[in-house]
């Protein structure tokens, strides 16, 4: 064998040890190696036998972020990384209080967040409180449009996921803080967020890896008429150690705490004090050369979300806990045919003030091939059995890929299965009440896909289509307000994405933008059948350019959303807004790099949910230092 071959096979296995989901390139003579690849000390002995493969990486619809394209943005939270991508957030409280993103006209449990192959939406609420995750701990982000998914570390998706990698390890001591000052220009609060964060990595020895931070944020909502204040925190510890042929176990903890002051909608006078502790640790298991042409992952995760929320009207107490075992395992066998298989099962209890006391066994068995058939055509095949409770479902989803020279098409088909949240179930409070006899929500989703990334200007030309039936909704019978099977829709879509490079990098062009129709078909309801989503915008756009004179990076984006009815019943409408940002960092130093965001430039007065103003223009100065 030699020395060329036996590199590329070392950073193949690297790339394993990384990453649950193995991806391939499409270079049809060499070893495979994924996109993003990792090394390790000389010392560790890495032996996997010599894998080709001639299929496509992905058939999934996906908007990726590296490491470094996270840097350049500096961002505040993954909700303003959601936006810059084209996507609607839902804001209603203050600073991320309740920010939900809204993919295709779905939001809540229908949007995944998984971390690491773990899905942490919280079984309660459906939501996954995005304060929780330092963005100063990831090293990609990837955000897949519809239910077309292929990994088999979780099930479920209607909307969309988001998906989170963490950093595992670098060979060299790295040690990173990142200050950032907030105002938006109230002189009784010259600053209104001041926010910390520190993060290490490197060697501890020769097979023992350390990946640490701690962030801590401060904001004061001056713009609101009422008071409203967020403390909150964040630290997470992993230790990655190698052992064997490649062989590496992992152990990760990410814990959140944040003390809110939550004044309510603009002119509610109720006040209250809202809690959230959550408690994330997991330990994995990698085993690349188990057998030949074989490897493994398994994965215990321990999920504890805990809220308290104080007001004059009521005091409430909730805990979730959750415990899941992952196994994921893939196949090389063959040239033309790669195998995954994965289950999950999961075990959750729930001791709620509203809900109660109640116990849940849910599990996810899938398997995904993918076949090459020839140079230009291949197909992709995930099938899966969904079981929560009393509920179970098959969902079956089928891809089908041509590459062409300067074109890719790709068509894709797949059903649609969302369990009951535990709200919609058991939810005791005044005036309301859940209904523990509700069936999943369900349907069917198609994607047409165009990928034109071998052009001069590389794009990528989508259309959608969903039709989706069952829809738990909360309605009021007799006086009660308490959910139901009863909403079905119709979603059709067109989504475009491109970028463009131009001289040697110096201007990066990126856009994206989508137009959505919906059309509700309650037969029962005539007020709303036929009408569109509320909150649901007709078009949402985002345009970035970016001039990179080397020392200095200045990049300007503007995020577009269109009208949004306040109601099914399509009466009344919240004005489209546009909101510009500008950034602006400076690579002169060697070890200190200061930077400028503005957000809201224009200053623009907008609401993202009716009765809940966002602030206006917002100036943030921050320095980052890398030693």
């Amino acid at each position: 064998m030699n020395s060329k071959l036996q590199a590329r096979l070392l950073l193949t296995g690297l790339a394993f040890l990384l990453y649950t989901n193995q991806v391939f390139s499409q270079n049809q003579e060499t070893p495979a190696q994924t996109k993003e690849e990792s090394s390790t000390t000389e010392k560790s002995q890495i032996s996997l036998p010599q894998i080709i493969t001639y299929i496509p990486s992905t058939l999934e619809t996906k908007i990726s972020y590296s490491q470094e394209d996270l840097e350049e943005m500096h961002i505040q939270d993954l909700p303003q990384l959601l936006e810059s991508s084209g996507i609607q957030m839902l804001s209603y409280g203050p600073y991320g209080l309740e920010q939900k993103p809204s993919i295709r006209g779905f939001t809540d449990e229908t949007v995944r967040v998984v971390i690491d192959g773990i899905c942490v939406n919280n079984p309660m609420t459906g939501c996954f409180d995005f304060s929780a995750i330092s963005l100063e701990n990831v090293e990609r982000i990837e955000i897949i449009k519809g239910g077309f998914t292929e990994g088999t570390d979780d099930e479920g998706a209607v909307g969309g996921v988001i998906y989170i990698t963490t950093k595992k390890q670098n060979i060299k001591k790295t040690f990173v803080s990142d200050t950032k000052l907030k105002t938006l220009f109230f002189q009784t609060c010259p600053v209104d967020t001041i926010s910390q964060s520190l993060y290490y990595s490197g060697p501890l020895n020769d097979w023992l890896f350390i990946d640490t931070g701690l962030k801590g944020s401060y904001a004061q909502n001056a713009y609101r008429e009422n008071d409203a204040s967020i403390i909150d925190g964040q630290a997470n510890l992993q230790l990655t150690g190698y052992f064997g042929d490649g062989n590496s176990l992992s152990m990760n903890n990410i814990f959140y705490g944040g003390y809110k002051h939550t004044p309510g909608p603009k002119y509610s006078s109720l006040k209250g004090v809202q809690q959230d502790y959550n408690n994330n640790h997991t330990i994995s298991l990698f085993t690349p050369n188990l057998c030949p042409l074989f490897t493994l992952k398994n994965t215990i995760s321990w999920l504890c979300n805990n809220r308290y929320y104080d007001d004059e009207a009521e005091n409430s107490k909730h805990y979730v806990n959750t415990i899941k075992y992952n196994s994921t395992a893939d196949f090389f066998a063959w040239h033309n045919i790669k195998e995954t298989a994965g289950l999950t099962f999961e075990y959750t209890h729930l001791n709620s003030t509203n809900d109660g006391i109640h116990s849940l066994f849910s599990g996810v068995i899938k398997e995904t091939t993918k076949i090459s058939l020839g140079k230009y055509f291949n197909i992709s095949i995930p099938l899966a059995a969904k079981f929560s409770g009393q509920n179970f479902a098959f969902v079956p989803k089928l891809g089908l890929s041509s590459s062409f020279k300067y074109l890719t098409i790709t068509l894709n088909g797949y059903r649609l299965i969302l369990f009951p949240i535990m709200d919609d179930l058991y939810w005791q409070g005044a005036g309301f009440q859940g209904n523990p006899n509700l069936k999943p929500e369900k349907g069917w989703g198609a994607d047409l896909v165009f990928d034109f990334t071998n052009n001069i200007l590389p794009l990528t030309l989508s259309f959608f289509t969903n039709y989706y039936e069952s829809k738990i909704q909360w309605a009021q019978i007799n006086n009660i307000w308490t959910t139901s099977n009863v909403a079905s829709a119709f979603y059709f879509g067109v989504d475009l994405n491109f970028s463009l490079s131009l001289f040697q990098n110096l201007l990066l062009i990126k856009g994206n933008g989508e137009y959505l129709y919906t059309a509700l078909l309650d037969k029962t309801n005539i007020y709303t059948y036929g009408k569109r989503i509320m909150w649901t915008p007709d078009l949402t756009a985002s345009l970035s350019i970016s001039l990179n004179f080397r020392p200095i990076l200045f990049t300007v984006e503007a995020n577009y959303t269109g009208a949004r009815y306040c109601s099914n019943m399509n009466i009344s409408y919240l004005k489209p807004y546009t909101l510009v940002n500008a950034i602006c960092e400076l690579k002169t130093f060697q070890y200190f790099m200061p930077y400028i965001r503005i957000d809201n430039l224009l200053n623009t007065q907008y609401e993202s949910i009716e009765e809940y103003p966002m602030p206006g223009i917002s100036l943030t100065v921050g320095l980052k230092m890398t030693f």
